[in-house]
């Protein structure tokens, strides 16, 4: 039997619910009570926050083949949940509910925005060309640095020069220089999506993606 990523995720759920289950009160808490008890919305239980963690723990281990695993602790949980994603559909898996099982194994309620398509059975994530503007800036994914990331990339199609994607670093991400590694392995790992037969998509993008690589790692002081 073959276990997909969001299989451990549920796993290490259950297991964590299964073990605080096993007693009545921890700490003086019913745990019953606390567990099931109507709460306000994003208002946690301590008992939830530990299964919550239990969650975390097993996605730090779910790192998409191509990418190391020390630049996967470093991301948030809504950008792990994008480039997961888009490993799901390098491994032609198209159900909603895979992503939605996914997204909650991270942690991550709101992620409609990062969906292209939600057709039955033909679901996945935008590229960099087909975000565009949207969702660029703000708090949590909008403002991240795989977000600046892909637009860079949009950049780079939209004018066919990398140079134009390397502006947007230096202008835009801050600490530019501290995360230039993680750039380039991100890069690397988008690039890793050109010449898939059922990811025609991702063309451009993924071209886009390497020739941006090579700029960052051949950059040496902003001079372009």
């Amino acid at each position: 039997m073959n276990f997909g990523d969001t299989d451990y995720q549920l796993a290490a759920y259950a297991a964590a619910l299964r073990v605080l289950t096993q007693y009545s009160e921890i700490e003086g808490q019913d745990i019953h009570h606390e567990l099931f008890r109507e709460r306000d919305p994003g208002d946690k239980s301590a008992f939830e926050k530990v299964i919550d963690r239990a969650v975390e723990i097993a996605s730090d281990h779910l790192v998409p083949a191509g990418l190391n695993k020390h630049y996967w602790k470093s991301l948030t949980a809504s950008e792990r949940l994008y480039l997961k994603g888009i490993e799901l559909e390098k491994h032609m898996e198209a159900r909603s509910g895979a992503y939605q099982e996914l997204a909650k194994g991270f942690g991550v309620r709101d992620y409609n925005f990062l969906f292209a398509k939600t057709k039955a059975n033909a679901v996945r994530f935008k590229t960099g060309s087909e975000f565009k503007r949207s969702h660029l800036g703000g708090n949590d994914f909008s403002g991240s640095l795989i977000r600046n990331i892909l637009f860079a990339i949009h950049e780079t199609v939209k004018s066919e020069d990398a140079r134009e994607g390397l502006k947007w670093f230096h202008a835009e991400i801050d600490n530019y220089w501290h995360h230039r590694k993680l750039i380039i392995e991100i890069l690397n790992y988008l690039s890793n999506s050109i010449h898939i037969p059922h990811m025609p998509h991702w063309e451009k993008d993924a071209d886009a993606a390497l020739r941006l690589a090579g700029a960052v790692e051949n950059d040496h002081g902003g001079r372009m």
